[in-house]
């Protein structure tokens, strides 16, 4: 299934009815804060918040609920007076009810399951708690079931220590073209280029489409530094760099992801964006 674009919405309908009422009571509660300051309506609203985020946890919604549990953690705050309620603050908490409220209206009349359409609400909410660690990738859930596709012929078979002359090698290619894309911009597409070359030829080394998942998905990001939305962007020099740290253990032997505890991918997936909460 890809996660962009297809959705069951058998679950969500059987629960819809109930979120729908969860989101209203909410804005009700909310309402009446505005209304009286009345600390328990903040409670209520919160409640109400969080039964929608575990009815969308069960339904597999992950995406949206992160928009939930960043509401949940911004009334939080206001109830124990930890955030102030500024006029921008009381703006984001309706403006997300009625954010959440109509994505899933959207869904379940075959729009798709694209977290990413949240976050303006997403960053807005981040705002109101004081946080500037939110960014798009904590709304992006992509299928990482997907694999490369199958080669013509067969990885060639080497010895560990061919192997390691061959990763040696195409790590100084790949250090050589990274330096040149970040530092000589009249030579920035002659580094991506480099970059991209040894990239492929680590993939090359890699028997299992397991194994060779990373270093696909490492050269369609070096393809899509040709973009200049995409290469301007504050994250690449960090991207980049961890591809770099990735080969580097992959020559010392090791075919954990940089930065990650397990070769579970989806399990470690799910525990950085949960990590990336306030």
């Amino acid at each position: 299934m890809n996660a962009a674009t297809e959705f069951d919405l058998g679950p969500l309908t059987w629960v819809k009815g109930e979120i729908d009422l969860a989101l209203e009571r909410a804005g009700e509660a909310f309402g009446l804060y505005k209304t009286g300051a009345d600390a328990t309506q903040l409670k209520f609203c919160r409640t109400h918040v969080h039964q929608v985020h575990g009815a969308l946890a069960i339904v597999g919604l992950d995406g949206v609920t992160q928009v939930t549990e960043s509401l949940e953690a911004l009334l939080s705050g206001m109830e124990e007076g930890r955030l102030a309620a500024e006029e921008a603050t009381l703006a984001a908490i309706p403006d997300a009810l009625a954010g959440i409220h109509l994505y899933l209206d959207e869904l379940m009349v075959g729009e798709p399951n694209q977290p990413l359409r949240l976050l303006p609400i997403y960053l807005s909410l981040a705002k109101a708690r004081g946080l500037n660690a939110a960014r798009a990738s904590d709304l992006f859930f992509p299928d990482l079931s997907l694999r490369p596709p199958k080669r013509a012929s067969a990885a060639p078979a080497l010895s560990p220590e061919q192997l390691r002359q061959v990763l040696k090698a195409e790590r100084a290619r790949y250090q050589k073209g990274l330096l040149r894309w970040l530092t000589k911009p009249a030579e920035a597409e002659e580094g991506r280029r480099l970059m991209l070359e040894a990239l492929k030829g680590i993939e090359a080394t890699q028997e299992s489409s397991s194994a060779r998942s990373f270093w696909w998905a490492a050269q369609a990001f070096i393809e899509a530094l040709k973009d200049p939305a995409v290469s301007s962007d504050a994250t690449v020099k960090q991207v980049s760099a961890r591809i770099d740290l990735q080969i580097r253990r992959l020559l010392e032997g090791s075919r954990q992801r940089a930065g990650q505890s397990s070769d579970d991918a989806v399990g470690v997936y799910r525990r950085h964006q949960r990590r990336r909460r306030g």
